[in-house]
Order: structure tokens, then C-alpha cells, then sequence
């Protein structure tokens, strides 16, 4: 039997590709989530507007990745492995990373 470790290291990248991939789901006003997505884009990441939503949920996953133990490099190589086709670089998956982290991820 795989280990847990094992599955969330093949899932969080398939399920963060689908989240930038599917369309948007109607977007909630939140000053968190638009303070994220605010520094997201003075670092010069861009994306289209319908995919706020998306870049969220990547967040999330990226801190559900941290909780289980992943280092902030790993997950980067993860989340660039996955979006690297759509322009992401590795220095982006890493700023990307390290804001999610300090927004989202709880202590």
C-alpha cells in the first residue's frame, strides 16, 4: 500500500493543475485573498482575472503541502513542475511558495 506521503506528492500537483485549468467558480470578496492576490501580481505574476479563484485554491494547496511536511523548495519544484508550461518560473513557484505561506499557512 502507498504511502500517504506517496499521494499527496502525486494529487496536490494534478489537483493544482486542475485548479488552474477549470474554469473559476464565483469569487467571494475577501481582504486576505485579495491581499494575496494584490503582492501576487506586484511580484509580476499575471493570469487571466477569471482565474482568481484558482490562484486561491494553488495557495491552499500549497499549505496543505507545508502541513504535511514538504520543505518550501520541494513544493515549488512541485507547483512550477505543474504550471511551467503556462509560463510559471521556478522563481515564481518560489515566490508564489514562500506568499502563501506567510498569508495563509497557520503558525
Amino acid at each position: 500500500m502507498p504511502s500517504p506521503r506517496w499521494l499527496a506528492r502525486l494529487t496536490v500537483p494534478m489537483v493544482a493543475g486542475a485548479a488552474l485549468v477549470t474554469s473559476a467558480a464565483i469569487a467571494t470578496a475577501d481582504a486576505t485573498d485579495d491581499a494575496y492576490l494584490a503582492q501576487l501580481r506586484a511580484l509580476g505574476l499575471t493570469w487571466p482575472p477569471d482565474r482568481d479563484e484558482n490562484v486561491i485554491a494553488v495557495a491552499h494547496l500549497i499549505c496543505y503541502d507545508h502541513k504535511w511536511g514538504y520543505t518550501p523548495d520541494a513544493i515549488a519544484n512541485d507547483v512550477h513542475t505543474t504550471l511551467g508550461s503556462s509560463g510559471v518560473t521556478i522563481g515564481d513557484a518560489t515566490s508564489m511558495v514562500n506568499l502563501a505561506e506567510s498569508t495563509y499557512c497557520p503558525g
